[in-house]
């Protein structure tokens, strides 16, 4: 047992890996409510559905740069900057596939589930 300092050094080192992982690999659950379409999750977020101004799907997100949230390849969640015109923008990005994006007068989000048919549930129900 000389060595039970490493171990737990090495612990504590990659327990918040180990958090952080689970949390961005766990799919988002969203709620579409009579007045509201809730995100939650990572990257989460609540939007009054009045304060949508525009609503369409899109194939793929805009290139993005820098990161205030986590991403792995494929899966990315949270706070980013769009490339093109250096805009924050709410990406929750749960697999490959067709995208919401959706804007309102303060934010803009893109958002999908793990399949097309989960996203385009979501889409009827908003509008």
């Amino acid at each position: 047992m000389k060595n039970w300092k490493k171990v737990i050094l090495l612990l504590v080192v990659l327990f918040p890996s180990f958090f952080f992982l689970s949390k961005a690999f766990s799919s988002n659950d969203i709620y579409v409510e009579e007045n509201e379409l809730i995100i939650k999750g990572a990257g989460g977020v609540e939007i009054h559905k009045d304060d949508i101004t525009s609503i369409e799907v899109i194939a793929e997100l805009p290139e993005l740069s820098g990161t205030g949230g986590m991403s792995l390849g494929l899966i990315k969640k949270g706070n980013f900057i769009r490339a093109s015109d250096q805009k924050e923008v709410r990406v929750v990005k749960n697999g490959d596939g067709h995208f919401i994006h959706l804007t309102t007068e303060t934010m803009e989000v893109y958002f999908n589930l793990k399949t097309e048919l989960e996203t385009e549930g979501v889409l009827s129900q908003i509008n």
